[in-house]
């Protein structure tokens, strides 16, 4: 799960397509077109942008790396007793 400013959760899966699709319209590339990149149906691109993909994670890393993206890993925060008292 992630926190965003307001501290609305989102789900991962959900954030990574989000950055996925946002990414890919950015560059101008058209699902389809980013499919053949990262050699994968185009079903697996629709799926990840809309945080559904339950598939290998070797074909999610495909598709980012044919966004030019890398994923970084970090530890995970935790809220604060204050932050969960302020809710």
């Amino acid at each position: 799960m992630f926190y965003i400013a307001n501290m609305q959760i989102l789900n991962d899966m959900e954030l990574l397509g989000q950055n996925i699709r946002s990414s890919r319209k950015h560059r101008g590339i058209l699902q389809a077109d980013l499919a053949k990149l990262a050699a994968v149906r185009r079903q697996v691109i629709g799926e990840l942008e809309r945080g559904v993909y339950k598939g290998s994670l070797q074909r999610a890393l495909d598709v980012i790396r044919a966004l030019g993206l890398q994923v970084t890993l970090s530890p995970k925060r935790f809220p604060t007793l204050d932050e969960l008292d302020n809710e």
